[in-house]
């Protein structure tokens, strides 16, 4: 499991979890992205450089021609990292919610690492706190899945606001991943 490494944030709730989780089936490698102000899970070496930051925020001004959000140059510093989750992962684990019914955006700022996914055509794959199923990235929307499997580079992200349905989906997540690999 030494080949695995998830890309994230280190918030509190979701990013912490997939950390936590993993951690405890041998999933060790977790970086937790960082621009001007660590968190207590971020080891230094994760601190993003002043040119991914950069990159960061014309990735974010791209998803913002989709989110039309408003008010995001407060939480730049924190966006912009999010930019390298994505830059540096295969794929993306996210758990969260829907923004809409149509199921075609995330809600918060999971919505933001998602889009700039979904804009460099990576998988995206998220948990929907409210359906309790996980969805798939295709064609415009999320599609129903059943339980993935994670690549050897991940962002395991979401919520603060995580809830025991979503504590479970990463660990069945980590059990699904190591029985394909035969660990």
């Amino acid at each position: 499991m030494k080949k695995y490494h998830n890309h994230t944030g280190g918030a509190k709730g979701s990013d912490t979890l997939w950390d936590e989780i993993g951690q405890k089936y041998g999933f060790i490698n977790h970086h937790h992205y960082w621009y001007k102000k660590m968190n207590t899970k971020s080891k230094p070496e994760d601190k993003i450089s002043e040119e991914e930051y950069l990159e960061g925020v014309e990735q974010i001004r791209i998803a913002n021609k989709t989110l039309k959000r408003q008010h995001i140059d407060k939480y730049m510093h924190l966006l912009a990292r999010n930019w390298c989750q994505v830059k540096n992962s295969e794929a993306i684990f996210a758990i969260g919610k829907f923004k809409n019914t149509r199921k075609t955006q995330v809600n918060g700022g999971t919505g933001w690492a998602v889009q700039m996914a979904i804009d460099n055509r990576k998988d995206v794959y998220l948990f929907d706190l409210e359906t309790n199923y996980w969805y798939f990235w295709k064609d415009g929307k999320f599609h129903y899945c059943v339980t993935p499997t994670l690549t050897e580079n991940y962002a395991g992200i979401g919520t603060r606001d995580i809830n025991l349905s979503g504590e479970k989906a990463i660990e069945n997540v980590y059990k699904k991943t190591i029985k394909k690999n035969d660990f």
